[in-house]
């Protein structure tokens, strides 16, 4: 919890916890398909719900990146192994020839855009509320915002 703005301090514990439940892994054991399933069940599941409220700062989104990078390439915990393709290729659809892992800032940026649907076309009890406080009409994207505002 906090109160305000976010600020990058805010996000730290994610990162680390993120990185704590893949060094729990031997890589060694592992094959590279095993790698992805890890990455995909713990790394991109891990910081789901905060991405669901707020946009995490891109340090916080390179930093999660970099831990899977990591992960997906070392061979034992103590040697790290040399990338073969670059992490863009390897992050793309299985159809498009990638392994189907997925950047934070896209899975962050799905996440913010199903609020905004939501906003817009769901008629809960929380659109109602959010409608009511903050202008929501054409110009929702070209609104600033103020000092009152949530920043969720």
């Amino acid at each position: 919890m906090f109160n305000g703005r976010p600020k990058l301090a805010t996000f730290y514990e994610l990162v680390d916890k993120t990185a704590s439940k893949l060094q729990s892994w031997t890589a060694r054991n592992i094959s590279k398909a095993g790698h992805v399933a890890l990455i995909q069940t713990n790394v991109e599941s891990m910081p789901a719900h905060t991405m669901q409220c707020f946009q995490l700062p891109c340090t916080t989104s390179r930093q999660i990146d970099k831990i899977s990078r990591e992960f997906f390439w070392k061979k034992s915990t103590s040697l790290r192994g040399l990338p073969m393709v670059s992490w863009d290729k390897i992050c793309r659809p299985k159809k498009s020839g990638g392994l189907g892992l997925r950047k934070m800032e896209a899975i962050n940026s799905t996440f913010l855009s199903k609020l905004t649907w939501k906003l817009f076309h769901d008629h809960s009890l929380w659109a109602e509320q959010m409608c009511a406080k903050y202008p929501v009409n054409e110009n929702f994207f070209g609104v600033d915002p103020k000092q009152s505002d949530s920043w969720a």
